[in-house]
């Protein structure tokens, strides 16, 4: 008797990299307990309200310049603006503020 080839058939499992959540975990958890946030951008440390503790006149901002201006404060916006930003800085300081919150 001829022993019968056994068609097996390879199976591949594809997996998707799951994205870390850590930094949207660790922002929840500020916001809920109302602990500041701190930001690190081009070797200075910016400190942030919890998110439900930003001035509520960050909802009328217009633009991103003016929301991220009244979420640092004068005093931190005046040390950020010392550092001479391009846009693109800005931008990146946005998403990273952005990010800290949640968002």
């Amino acid at each position: 008797m001829a022993a019968k080839k056994n068609d097996a058939v390879e199976t591949v499992e594809t997996v998707e990299e799951v994205p870390d959540a850590t930094p949207e975990l660790e922002a929840g958890e500020a916001e809920a307990n109302g602990v500041v946030v701190e930001v690190e951008h081009n070797g200075r440390t910016y400190t942030l309200p919890s998110p439900l503790d930003y001035p509520v006149d960050v909802v009328f901002a217009e633009n991103d310049f003016e929301a991220v201006r009244i979420v640092l404060g004068e005093a931190q916006w005046q040390e950020y603006r010392k550092s001479k930003p391009t846009i693109r800085d800005f931008q990146l300081f946005n998403e990273k503020i952005n990010k800290a919150a949640g968002n």
